[in-house]
């Protein structure tokens, strides 16, 4: 039979694409799959697994009476209940609210005490300062110079604060068997201060005009680093609750791969959360961590939280494991301060608490959980895995 010219061209046409169509078939079947869409491949026994642990407190308020309590009894009694909590971690982040001077001590509204005070905070074992507050410049520049040339002399890091422009543009890291944590500090103002026109350099501000810039320096500290920690001093005084300038500041962190936000200055505690971006990216937030000592009134205010964060960092990256957030307390008593964990203060110190009469154990509790959020049952905060 005779088979037209058209009709064998569209035979072979057809016995082309099937032999192709059967080719990619098998190579489909065959292929290895890429490693995205392989799910996580088992570590290997070598691979290493690497755990940074940090833990943050908040505002250290050096009021006269604290001055007047440290000079009679010795600073280091304001953190001896603590510095159990600090031994063995790499990281431990104080909020240091108030610069040092060398005579002329004062309280409100201009700040400035010892630097007993400081070798009491590096006894304890704290080892990273926060300095970038409103108080930062209460004592003008000498001041702030007087405290940064003191830090240096300790074996600590300092953030937030600066000598020069050159120094400005660093980033602090951490960095442990190759896994390299960022930190930075900031603040929203100086409590109405100006710094010098040509020293705008001396203190980490949060300001709107400088939003590229700080994007561009996260971005800068990204590239060489596993992950990113900002430490703001942020928010309206005494509200338990974050303000809309707290969470514009936080999405703007987040939006920038910022890994973990951990807030100071309203001087009582607010919640802590995984904050989740339009991109997906996760951030944890601990959005005031409080007093951790002061003179401030208030069962409030006299309630601080220490975080806790585990970072790790292994075959699949670096990422924030888990954290939690534990309350302490400022106990007072004959003119003594101190803190205690909040597990560690008994209904007898509360008795004797200076301050407050009819004060119980389970009524700071019960002011924790209604500030958190956190129930009894996760004492220690909404632990996330993220």
């Amino acid at each position: 039979m005779k088979i037209e010219r058209k009709t064998l061209f569209a035979l072979l046409l057809c016995a082309i694409l099937l032999i192709c169509a059967a080719g990619l078939a098998i190579y489909e079947i065959t292929r290895p799959i890429p490693p995205a869409l392989a799910g996580p491949a088992e570590l290997d026994e070598e691979d290493p697994v690497v755990t940074i642990e940090l833990a943050a407190v908040g505002d250290n308020l050096m009021h006269m009476p604290l001055i007047n309590s440290g000079q009679r009894t010795g600073f280091g009694k304001f953190y001896e209940n603590i510095a159990p909590y600090l031994d063995g971690l790499d990281l431990k982040i104080i909020n240091q609210e108030t610069v040092f001077v060398q005579s002329g001590f004062s309280g409100y509204p201009t700040f400035g005490g010892p630097t007993d005070i400081g070798d009491a905070v590096v006894d304890a074992g704290f080892n990273v300062i926060q300095q970038a507050s409103n108080h930062s410049y209460d004592k003008g520049e000498n001041g702030l110079r007087y405290t940064m040339d003191y830090w240096r002399t300790k074996p600590v890091t300092l953030l937030g604060v600066n000598s020069d422009p050159e120094n400005a543009l660093r980033v602090d890291k951490f960095t442990k068997d190759g896994f390299t944590v960022a930190m930075m500090n900031y603040t929203y103002g100086l409590n109405g201060f100006s710094l010098p026109r040509d020293k705008d350099y001396l203190v980490n501000i949060l300001d709107e005009d400088d939003r590229e810039a700080i994007a561009e320096q996260i971005a800068r500290t990204k590239a060489e680093s596993d992950l990113v920690i900002v430490l703001p001093h942020w928010g309206t005084e005494y509200d338990t609750t974050p303000d809309s300038y707290q969470r514009d500041w936080l999405n703007f962190f987040n939006e920038n791969g910022v890994d973990v936000v951990i807030g100071a200055h309203p001087h009582v505690l607010q919640p802590c959360e995984t904050y989740v971006g339009e991109s997906g990216y996760k951030t944890v937030v601990f959005y005031s961590l409080g007093n951790f000592i002061s003179n401030q009134e208030g069962i409030v205010k006299a309630l601080g939280g220490m975080a806790r964060v585990t970072l790790v960092k292994d075959g699949f990256g670096a990422r924030v494991q888990d954290y939690s957030l534990q309350p302490c307390f400022t106990h007072v008593s004959d003119g003594t301060y101190t803190v205690y964990m909040l597990d560690d203060y008994t209904d007898d110190l509360a008795r004797r608490h200076s301050k407050y009469g009819s004060l119980t154990v389970h009524k700071i509790w019960d002011k924790f959980y209604e500030i958190t959020g956190i129930t009894e049952e996760g004492a220690e905060a909404p632990s996330s895995v993220i």
